[in-house]
């Protein structure tokens, strides 16, 4: 079975490495990449590929998705780096993206996105006058930062429990090599609180409504 998979950015694609390179068994599998040049597009491709790297906004809008606890696009740092005494224009990878929600939410709900253009701070996730992890920290007790999530609107549970086995043996691989957090192998009690808590934030602060996903 062909899978096609619609992602962004290279780096979410970290967890899935040793299963793209066939360094695991694939049981029949074999994979299609599709990289979305505009992030703010994924959502389009709910319907017409069968996974989806896509930021934690999006469920904000999407109906009947199912999320993988596996494979997971997880952060170990975010910060915002101040270009003005007054930022108002914050760049982003898209103005959906959990990053430009964070920054809504934990620094200022009056900033608006900007994807190319003119800005007067940017998101990073190294150095930067603004520590939103520690932010993010001390609202949801030091939950792990998922920035993306893979998503499926079409694929059965069956062939998503399959997929399931090969995704966390592949993160496995690449927890040992530590180029992935143990989030992005299994979710777990962690990771599911920490989509939870986003969600009550988010709620919280009038930018999401009626959020409905299943986690499988």
């Amino acid at each position: 079975m062909i899978v096609k998979i619609a992602y962004a950015r290279e780096a979410e694609l970290k967890p899935l490495i040793p299963l793209l390179k066939n360094e695991i068994d694939t049981r029949g599998f074999t994979f299609e990449l599709i990289k979305v040049d505009r992030e703010d597009e994924l959502k389009f491709y709910l319907d017409k590929v069968d996974l989806v790297y896509i930021p934690l906004p999006i469920l904000n809008f999407a109906q009947n998705l199912s999320i993988l606890s596996n494979g997971s696009y997880v952060s170990t740092g975010l910060r915002l780096q101040l270009l003005s005494s007054t930022a108002k224009r914050v760049l982003v990878p898209g103005s959906n993206s959990t990053e430009f929600y964070l920054v809504k939410m934990l620094y200022n709900s009056g900033i608006t996105p900007v994807i190319s253009g003119d800005y007067d701070a940017k998101v990073t996730y190294d150095t930067g006058d603004v520590d939103l992890l520690n932010l993010w920290n001390n609202v949801c007790q030091n939950s792990p930062l998922i920035l993306k999530v893979l998503a499926t609107k079409r694929l059965d549970e069956q062939i998503i429990l399959q997929l399931k086995v090969l995704i966390r043996e592949s993160a496995s691989k690449m927890v040992e090599k530590n180029e992935v957090s143990i989030f992005s192998k299994e979710l777990g009690l962690k990771g599911r609180s920490a989509i939870e808590c986003f969600f009550k934030l988010c709620r919280e602060k009038n930018l999401c409504s009626n959020v409905s996903y299943r986690l499988v």
